[in-house]
Formats: structure tokens, C-alpha cells, sequence
């Protein structure tokens, strides 16, 4: 049966403002205010990691670093080394970019807001800092999403100490509990550069 055409507007009305809902929900105002936003196009961005980066259920990232490097070598002689590695190197080549895609992808009426890592055109600076990960897990008996908690803060450029705007900590979970590790924590990077993208735009 199919539904009036009424009903699919209001479904799709409720939805929307769902959405835009959840999103005011996740992005808290810790420090400053959007209105010092207003305006703003174009924001160099930069990526933070807490020298004391918090890993769920371990005493601290080396120790899990260790614990998931062991059990790799279990599978395959040399895989936690390169573990390790990635661990650290795929922020820069996967984690980073796949936020700045999804993050420069949406627009809304015409206005679209971006961000680069190297930009001289732009007056704004975004820092973008994870104080925690949970990389989520997947086996045969039970899936969990990845997330990650961080937090924004927005300065004029060559004034990080004046606070334009700053969030409170931020959770936000991968899309479905992927197989691969990094694939679980890529998907809440593309989750966080979409959702705030949608927060800028329409607050700002």
C-alpha cells in the first residue's frame, strides 16, 4: 500500500529535524559561541592526539598497543609489528583525509563549508583532538562500533589562546562493526567530519 503523499512529507520532516536534533545534542558549547562563526567559509585544520590516549579497558595505549600486537602474531609471524606501525601511521594517511572528504562533501543551500591541513587564504584555525579510542570489535559471536572521543576548538589564526568556539567532549561511534580494526575507527572519523560539517553549516 502506498503511503499519501502528506504523510511521506511529514515522515520526512520529522526526520530532518531528528537529525538536526541529534547533531545539537552531540555538539555541546563548551567555551565561546557559533555566533563568533558566522560567516566562516574556510578553516586550516589540524589534528591532535593526547599524549595519554585513553583505550577502554586498558591502563594506557602502549599496554594495548602490546595486548593487540601479541594476538596478531598468533595469526601471522610479524603482523603486530605492523600493527603498531599503522596504528600510528594511518592517522595521517587514513583517518585525517576521511574526515576532511566527508567533512568538505556536504553542503546545504548553496553554502558549503571546508576545511584543508594547508591553507594561507584562511583567517581560522580548527584543531580536531581524540583524548580516546575504542576500537570496537568483531568476531563470529558478537560486533561492536568503534568511538572516539574528542573535542573542538576554533581560534583566529595566530591567536590559538582566544577561543572563538570550543565543544565539550565529543562521542561519536563508527558506522556498523566492520571486521577490520581500522576500518571500525575510519568509519567514526568520517561520522565525526559529516556530523560536524552538518552542525557548521546550519548553525553557523
Amino acid at each position: 500500500m502506498t503511503m499519501p503523499k502528506t504523510t511521506t512529507f511529514y515522515i520526512l520532516i520529522l526526520s530532518i529535524a531528528s537529525t538536526a536534533f541529534s547533531y545539537a545534542q552531540m555538539f555541546k558549547t563548551d567555551t565561546g559561541s557559533l555566533e563568533a562563526l558566522s560567516g566562516v567559509l574556510r578553516y586550516k585544520v589540524i589534528f591532535e592526539y593526547s599524549d595519554e590516549l585513553e583505550i577502554p579497558k586498558h591502563a594506557s595505549e602502549n599496554i594495548f598497543l602490546e595486548h593487540y600486537a601479541k594476538k596478531e602474531d598468533k595469526k601471522e609471524n610479524g603482523a603486530g609489528a605492523l600493527f603498531k606501525e599503522h596504528w600510528f601511521s594511518y592517522r595521517e594517511t587514513l583517518f585525517e583525509p576521511k574526515f576532511i572528504q566527508d567533512f568538505n562533501f556536504f553542503n546545504l543551500k548553496e553554502k558549503q563549508i571546508t576545511v584543508a591541513p594547508n591553507i594561507v587564504n584562511s583567517g581560522y584555525t580548527m584543531v580536531v583532538r581524540t583524548t580516546s579510542i575504542d576500537p570496537g570489535s568483531s568476531n563470529f559471536f558478537f560486533k561492536k562500533n568503534a568511538w572516539l572521543k574528542v573535542y573542538i576548538r576554533i581560534y583566529e589564526k595566530g591567536h590559538p589562546e582566544k577561543i572563538l568556539y570550543a565543544t565539550e567532549v565529543i562521542e561519536v561511534h563508527s558506522e556498523g562493526a566492520n571486521s577490520d580494526i581500522f576500518n571500525r575507527i575510519l568509519s567514526a572519523y568520517s561520522e565525526l567530519g559529516r556530523g560536524l560539517a552538518k552542525h557548521l553549516s546550519r548553525k553557523t
